[in-house]
Formats: structure tokens, C-alpha cells, sequence
């Protein structure tokens, strides 16, 4: 009788085929905690109360700067942005300057906020900075952010916008 040779473990099938059924999701779940640990994502609101309460509030300037006639014709020049503020006789009184913000709706890294300062004529100035091409979504408040105006917009456009509430 010929008797076949044993062979090792390690030279059988199974053995590894077990193994590799065992150790492949923990290599995967390395993999993924890995990948999951350095791009975290906030995915769930902690306090769903407080944000619904700061939106009705952002409706709420809305509805003021309605109230107050709130019109803004807005002029986008090369390199300036020039604001001409039109109210009615409830709305505050002149203000010293307003807050710009451009709110780019795919890359917040272009997101820019600006200052527009009332010149001598009555009308509002603000540096644009370059390579504002594209759609945005621009809100105008007050320094105090008592109301809001919001429209959105693609530059560069030759003529003048109306932003009302």
C-alpha cells in the first residue's frame, strides 16, 4: 500500500479560505474607519429646536425688510459694486453701511462677505474682489441685522439688479 504524503496545512485550501473569510472585514472596517475619521460629516442637527427657531427668525427679517419698502438696485462693475438703497418712511434711517455676503452654492471656499460704505450721494460702494464669475446667492443687511434682502444672481451682468424681499 502506498500511503500519500501529508501535506502541511498551510498548502491546503481551506484553511485559507476560512481565514480570508475572517480577516477581509476587518480589513475592510480598517480601511473605512480610516477614511470615515478624516472626512467627518455632520450629518444630523443636535437641537432641532433652536434652528427651527433661527429660521423663522431669518423669515422675520424678511418680513421686516418687506415692511420697510426695502428696494435695492444693485450695479456690478468690474471691480466695484455700487448699492442704491430705496425705502419707505417706516424703514430706519440712513444707514453708514451695509454687509454684502456672496454665497457661492458649491464651493463655501468663495463665499465672501464685504462691506458696502454710503459714499456722498447717498449710494453704497463696495471692493469686489476678482474672479466673481458665476452664479450667487447675495443677501443685504444692515450692520445690525434687523432685515435681509437675498436674490440670486450670475456675474458678471451689464445691467443693474433688483433686489427686493
Amino acid at each position: 500500500m502506498t500511503e500519500e504524503p501529508i501535506r502541511p496545512w498551510y498548502k491546503e485550501p481551506w484553511p485559507w479560505v476560512l481565514i480570508t473569510i475572517i480577516v477581509l472585514p476587518i480589513i475592510i472596517m480598517v480601511i473605512r474607519l480610516n477614511i470615515y475619521s478624516d472626512y467627518k460629516v455632520e450629518m444630523v442637527v443636535d437641537d432641532y429646536y433652536k434652528k427651527g427657531k433661527a429660521i423663522n427668525q431669518e423669515f422675520d427679517r424678511e418680513r421686516l425688510a418687506k415692511d420697510y419698502g426695502i428696494a435695492i438696485f444693485a450695479q456690478f462693475k468690474p471691480d466695484r459694486l455700487l448699492l442704491d438703497i430705496n425705502k419707505n418712511q417706516k424703514a430706519p434711517k440712513e444707514l453708514a453701511s451695509v454687509i454684502v455676503s456672496f454665497y457661492h452654492p458649491t464651493q463655501v471656499v468663495k463665499d465672501v462677505n464685504l462691506m458696502a460704505t454710503m459714499r456722498g450721494d447717498g449710494l453704497y460702494t463696495a471692493n469686489l474682489p476678482e474672479n466673481m464669475k458665476g452664479k450667487w446667492q447675495v443677501t443685504i443687511e444692515p450692520y445690525n441685522k434687523t432685515w435681509k434682502v437675498q436674490k440670486t444672481i450670475i456675474l458678471p451682468t451689464p445691467d443693474k439688479v433688483l433686489i427686493t424681499p
